[in-house]
């Protein structure tokens, strides 16, 4: 676990390099299918927590795929 890890984060940082906005994947630390706010933050650090909450259209306090990408396309 701790190699995909590691393997997520070192590919976060390089694709960072190229995007903006690290894909929803990398983001879904966990990989339960879902992003919660505290990944989103992690995964992007610029957006702010307002537009991360903002964007969770269901307000089950995570972002599905599509919500994710709504917010990454802004």
């Amino acid at each position: 676990m701790k190699k995909l890890l590691l393997a997520m984060g070192i590919l976060a940082f390089s694709t960072a390099a190229y995007a903006q906005v690290v894909e929803f994947a990398v983001a879904d630390a966990d990989g339960n299918g879902a992003v919660t706010i505290e990944e989103a933050m992690a995964a992007n650090p610029s957006a702010s927590s307002d537009a991360l909450v903002a964007a969770d259209g269901d307000g089950d306090g995570s972002l599905s795929p599509e919500e994710y990408e709504a917010l990454a396309s802004q």
